[in-house]
């Protein structure tokens, strides 16, 4: 295991982890450094959380009953989330996203959720047994590693991307940390029969038929064939975007965000937009989160910039502030910077409508409340 790990645990300054452990090589070699050193790196609290797809048959019970015991032997607070498999089977879109989204959902909920926590720390005595999950800058971290870093690079090169996925996974995204980025397979094996570890294997993860499974066993070791190294240029490039977009962003703030007076508000605070709104309608179609633009002085902006293309900067801007929209949805070669803000435009459960002097861009709790924004008059 590589010392930078720790030196990048200490940067963050992360003391109270959950860990997100399937029972795979990987996960049991994170759960393991964690715990080994603790102290060492000034780690206050450590929790276990194994999410049961409800997938497999057989193998999956046994997987969750592996980690707890793990947990257990440990003695580390063990948290289990199971998901409705056929819930996930029969939803639209690929099950391999799905089930991705469903995880980090438990995940996410197992720190949120008090009263889904006390029995599962059962098995612990005195001050252990009562301290539950920490809330206060609780992160959650994940076993990605280098091979997962160099198969995302791979199937986003392959299908197209932007400058925001050439970035590839992230080693903090919110309140989720990805400490291993940079240690390979090998390493993670070599660090598991050091310490004589055992884990499970996943006999999902050799099929094929999954996207990501015919890149880790098919199309990257026939590229690393013919062209040696080629899984860590892959890691490379994303380390070289990630500081390329971290320079973009910034400028993209000190163009968009100092020069406009930009409000965004958390929950159902801003009415200026939805005063005509009564009743259940005020509810239903007010969004949880809003941002504001003075539309002249977005303006003033493209006439100083006419020269160049600012629409996927805007873009990538309002990606940051947590508002999403596909490329070329602000590109209109006509338009002054090209870049264009629709009058009335809704994409999933986003929208942006144009008030007076004002451009409303707003998410809803739903797609149907951000289309029926959008349509009402």
């Amino acid at each position: 295991m590589k010392d930078s790990i720790a030196d990048s645990i200490r940067r963050h300054g992360f003391k109270r982890l959950l860990l997100a452990v399937s029972g795979g090589l990987d996960s049991i070699c994170l759960a393991h450094y964690f715990i080994k050193n603790r102290e060492a790196l000034g780690i206050e609290w450590l929790g276990i959380a194994h999410v049961h797809h409800g997938l497999r048959v057989g193998t999956a019970d046994r997987d969750a009953a592996f980690v707890e015991a793990f947990a257990k032997k440990h003695n580390i607070p063990f948290f289990l989330k199971k998901l409705d498999g056929e819930a996930l089977k029969n939803a639209e879109g690929s099950l391999e996203e799905n089930a991705r989204e469903a995880r980090y959902k438990a995940l996410a909920e197992i720190t949120q959720d008090d009263s889904f926590l006390p029995h599962k720390t059962s098995y612990l005595k005195g001050s252990v047994a009562t301290d539950l999950i920490p809330h206060t800058s609780l992160v959650i971290v994940t076993a990605h590693h280098a091979g997962d870093q160099a198969e995302t690079m791979y199937m986003r090169l392959r299908r197209g991307t932007t400058l925001a996925g050439l970035k590839g996974i992230q080693e903090v995204r919110g309140n989720i940390y990805r400490p291993f980025l940079n240690v390979t397979r090998a390493e993670l094996l070599a660090y598991a029969r050091e310490n004589n570890l055992e884990w499970c294997e996943d006999e999902s993860n050799s099929d094929v038929k999954f996207a990501r499974n015919k890149v880790r066993h098919e199309f990257l070791p026939q590229l690393e064939k013919e062209c040696p190294g080629a899984a860590t240029q892959l890691c490379r490039i994303a380390q070289l975007a990630d500081k390329a977009y971290a320079k973009v962003i910034e400028e993209c703030d000190a163009m968009f965000q100092e020069t406009l007076p930009l409000k965004q508000v958390q929950g159902q605070g801003d009415t200026a937009p939805f005063s005509h709104l009564k009743g259940s309608e005020a509810t239903d179609l007010t969004p949880h989160t809003i941002i504001a633009l003075n539309k002249k002085a977005l303006r003033k902006i493209l006439r100083e910039h006419a020269c160049t293309d600012l629409s996927e900067m805007f873009r990538l801007w309002l990606s940051e502030q947590g508002f999403r929209f596909p490329i070329g949805f602000f590109y209109d070669q006509k338009e002054p910077a090209h870049l264009k803000i629709p009058v009335r435009a809704a994409y999933r459960k986003r929208s942006i409508v144009k008030n007076g002097s004002t451009v409303f861009i707003c998410e809803f709790e739903s797609v149907e409340a951000a289309l029926k924004f959008v349509s009402c008059k």
